[in-house]
């Protein structure tokens, strides 16, 4: 049993001719919302209602992440130290994770999480999902109902975040230097101590960033078993749709949104690099292969799921080229009998004829098929994907590159 009641959504028109037939689970169908987390934040009043309280909720994470941190560096005067390592204030990539990777995660659920639904629904919104497969998508709604408000599966992805807290972070995949002001333990003139900034890093701070992360993923695993349910029906898909995926374009445009992640990482990665840079005089070249890995990996984890709609949109291409092939056909053999070989109609001129109208216009219907791709995105989705994940990288070009000749260069090129 789930935790909430469904209800009977009545039939109502969309559009001329579309109807939105009756779904039992369709409220159920969001990825932002919900959850034993969501729903803990509801009790607190971290969240009101239905209202998303983005504001309330980061000026409520940077008071239990980076400002303790900061009372705590203070109080151990490690805020501004003897060397970078150990100066909080320095330290570029907490201030990419709390005030950038944390305030992103929860702004995404006004970004993504509505183009998620939205793209959901609107494949029984264009008539996409016959009649007879009502049904299944109902369930596969249901599932991802199931799959969301599960508690084992939000305990296992805090159990992943307190662990990666401590084996996956910035500084352990990049071999940090060691004595940093995150070090739990510091040296002293009595030896080592414990050190609160330290242990308030590892226990709260960042496995509180890594829980939203981890929570995220969760949920987009959701939407790709959804994605992948849907995938498998009998889609009635439209091979002259303008968007030259059948009628799925819709998804590669959902699918940017989730762009937003790559750059959350991105971020926080190019902040650990431009400390390098600035305190170690690392070279810029040497973070060239890390950025081409970021940027395969985001546009993998963000478009490859579509992948699975190749086989139906193949299938769909093929059937219509075989159909309109046979149509053209006839069409061009009706037209050659009538206006080539037989006598010229009486009482109908060739000059502004629809049937040469209509003959060009099967043929750019032909046309617009064999141009029609099987996969749901095009390059300039791609593309845009790569300049979101590369763009908090940019400001590392002006460490090593004076801002006179960054200027020169743009000018140059606009003029």
């Amino acid at each position: 049993m789930l935790p909430f009641a469904f209800v009977n959504v009545p039939r109502k028109p969309i559009g001329n001719d579309i109807m939105d037939p009756t779904l039992n689970n369709e409220r159920e169908l969001y990825f932002e919302r919900g959850g034993p987390s969501y729903r803990l934040m509801q009790r607190i009043g971290l969240v009101r209602g239905d209202d998303p309280s983005v504001r309330r909720r980061i000026v409520a994470f940077l008071a239990l992440t980076w400002i303790p941190l900061l009372i705590l560096c203070a109080l151990e005067t490690r805020a501004i130290a003897g060397t970078a390592e150990e100066s909080f204030l320095l330290d570029f990539a907490s201030y990419a994770r709390f005030f950038i990777a944390v305030p992103l995660l929860i702004v995404a659920e006004v970004i993504v999480g509505p183009r998620l639904t939205s793209a959901g629904m609107q494949f029984v919104q264009a008539g996409f999902v016959r009649a007879e497969d009502y049904p299944a998508f109902d369930q596969a709604i249901a599932r991802a109902a199931r799959r969301r408000e599960s508690l084992c599966a939000e305990l296992i992805l805090l159990g992943m975040a307190l662990i990666g807290a401590w084996t996956f972070t910035a500084e352990t995949i990049g071999g940090g230097a060691t004595g940093t002001w995150n070090s739990t333990f510091t040296a002293s003139d009595a030896g080592q101590r414990l050190s609160f900034a330290g242990l308030w890093y590892h226990v709260a701070a960042v496995p509180l960033l890594q829980f939203l992360f981890y929570r995220w993923l969760w949920r987009l695993l959701i939407w790709f078993l959804f994605l992948f349910t849907v995938s498998r029906l009998n889609l009635k898909l439209v091979a002259t749709h303008a968007d030259q995926a059948g009628g799925l374009g819709f998804l590669g445009v959902a699918h940017t949104s989730l762009g937003v992640f790559a750059f959350a990482i991105s971020a926080i990665l190019s902040a650990d690099a431009a400390f390098r840079i600035v305190f170690h005089g690392a070279a810029i070249e040497t973070f060239k292969m890390p950025l081409v890995v970021l940027l395969i990996l985001t546009q993998t984890l963000i478009l490859a799921p579509l992948l699975m709609f190749v086989p139906i949109l193949a299938r769909t291409r093929r059937e219509w080229l075989r159909s309109y092939s046979l149509l053209v056909v006839r069409y061009n053999r009706t037209f050659h009998e009538k206006w080539i070989d037989g006598p010229p109609p009486e009482g109908e001129p060739l000059l502004g004829s629809a049937d040469i109208q209509s003959l060009a216009d099967l043929g750019g219907s032909f046309e617009f098929i064999r141009a029609m791709r099987i996969v749901p995105f095009n390059q300039r989705i791609v593309l845009q994907l790569a300049v979101i994940t590369a763009l908090p990288g940019l400001p590392l070009l002006l460490l090593v590159v004076p801002i006179e000749k960054v200027l020169d260069t743009l000018s140059g090129a606009l003029l």
